[in-house]
């Protein structure tokens, strides 16, 4: 028992001693300040007696190199809760004006990283974050770029219709500097030097702004701009040629009008020749082998061609004038030549009044009159009277007398024997009006062969040839 006990006493003393000690540590640990620390973004929580930033820092494993910063600064004492924020600094490369050097930033944006390497951001200078455009720079990057590149921008001043204006850009050309500036290219607008003029080392340019006009050509509606005070120089810019006699309402040498409105009136000409025939005239010529009443062509004859050139004015298609230039004979006429029988055949028939000689048999067309029927008044003092100086009874009858001389004797089939006697107005070429008395007239209408009786008469008044 008594060695026991003597082993006890030791082993109570120091569990004793051991508590003791965990008791102090965690008095300790209750005792300790926390301390929120916020390292380029991220949120710690840090446990220390320490009082000052620095201590704090140390102990919660976070180095601080020169180029970091820390807010509060590594000095300053803390009260317990205190936040801590810790910049670490990073090394970036940076580019501008052509020179490229090495920077070390705490900065979060673009804009505080530039101005710590004592550069300063015109309006207008492009920059590049690790290759890509940033156009915000105030704004904070969730990671801070490795490669920075700043193209400063060049100061132009542009001339607007009269009104000045500077505008700043790094664009590389007139165009896109002009386009970031808010100024808007319309088709048609005069800019000096040209949109693609190169941006560097250029301080000045001028725009002169274009105005709608509409152009009326060739059946299209060409609705353009253009900056040009005459109705020429629009359509020389719209690249509207006029050729020829074209010309334009208003006229070439005119101002653009309010409206805008152009029209363009193409001017074509057209030779024309036109042809007419000339008639032919046509010869006859006796000809004894043919019997009478019967002809040959002996020449054909053919027409001549009259020509005349005539210029026609056309505009925009429409013809509006035809102008002769004069005409002349492109073809003489060939004259027709017909030979006519002279060849008289006697010939004998039997008809219901008796046998009749004959020389001649013409188709002619027969009609009938009587003294009360040939249009005159009884009152007359010729009524009743024929041509030839008898009294109109059967057997007178009227006829073309220059074809048919007075006194000829012929018979008419279904009238009888009849003498030339007569002429009327309407009576031509072959036609034969037949007189009766008005007691025993007959109306005739109707062709019939006339038969011309012997003896045959002198050959000088025989119409050789009957219409």
């Amino acid at each position: 028992m008594e060695s026991d006990s003597k082993y006890i006493v030791p082993s109570v003393r120091i569990f004793a001693i051991l508590l003791g000690i965990l008791g102090l540590a965690l008095l300790y640990r209750s005792t300790a300040r926390t301390f929120h620390v916020i390292v380029d973004g991220q949120e710690l929580e840090i446990q220390s007696h320490s009082r000052t930033v620095e201590a704090v820092l140390r102990q919660g494993g976070i180095l601080i190199s020169e180029n970091d910063l820390v807010f509060p600064g590594l000095e300053e004492f803390l009260d317990d809760g205190a936040a801590i924020e810790v910049q670490k600094g990073r090394t970036i490369i940076l580019s501008s004006a052509g020179e490229v050097f090495e920077i070390q930033s705490v900065g979060r944006s673009i804009g505080d990283i530039v101005a710590e390497a004592d550069l300063t951001l015109l309006p207008g200078d492009r920059v590049w974050a690790d290759g890509i455009p940033k156009r915000d720079v105030a704004q904070n990057l969730d990671n801070p770029p490795a490669l920075l590149s700043v193209e400063q921008s060049e100061a132009i001043l542009l001339d607007i219709d009269g009104e000045q204006i500077l505008i700043r850009s790094a664009a590389p050309t007139l165009a896109e500097a002009l386009a970031e500036a808010g100024v808007v290219l319309r088709t048609g607008d005069d800019l000096v030097p040209g949109a693609e003029t190169p941006l560097r080392g250029l301080e000045q340019a001028s725009l002169h702004r274009s105005n709608p006009i509409t152009i009326l050509v060739d059946d299209e509606v060409i609705h353009s701009r253009s900056v040009a005070n005459s109705v020429s120089a629009a359509l020389t810019q719209a690249g509207i040629s006029l050729i020829g006699l074209d010309y334009s309402i208003p006229e070439m040498v005119a101002n653009i009008p309010e409206d805008g409105e152009i029209e363009v009136v193409r001017v074509r000409e057209e030779v024309l020749i036109e042809q007419t025939p000339i008639p032919f005239e046509t010869l006859y010529q006796p000809n004894p082998e043919l019997e009478i009443d019967q002809q040959s062509i002996m020449e054909p004859g053919s027409y001549g061609v009259q020509a005349s050139r005539i210029r026609v004015t056309l505009e925009n298609g429409e013809e509006i004038s035809r102008l002769g230039e004069g005409q002349w004979v492109a073809r003489e006429p060939q004259g027709r030549t017909i030979g006519y029988g002279t060849n008289i055949v006697v010939r004998t028939m039997d008809t219901p009044n008796g046998p009749i000689s004959y020389w001649r048999t013409i188709r002619m067309y027969a009609t009938s009159y009587s003294p009360s029927r040939a249009g005159v008044p009884d009152d007359w003092p010729w009524f009743g009277i024929t041509a030839c100086g008898k009294e109109l009874v059967k057997g007178l009858v009227a006829i073309d007398n220059r074809y048919i001389p007075f006194h000829t004797m012929m018979y008419v089939p279904g009238y009888g024997f009849a003498e030339a006697c007569d002429i009327g107005g309407g009576v031509k070429g072959r036609w034969i009006d037949l007189g009766y008395e008005d007691h025993n007239w007959e109306n005739w209408h109707q062709y019939i062969t006339v038969y011309f009786l012997t003896p045959v008469p002198p050959a000088s008044t025989i119409a050789w040839v009957f219409p």
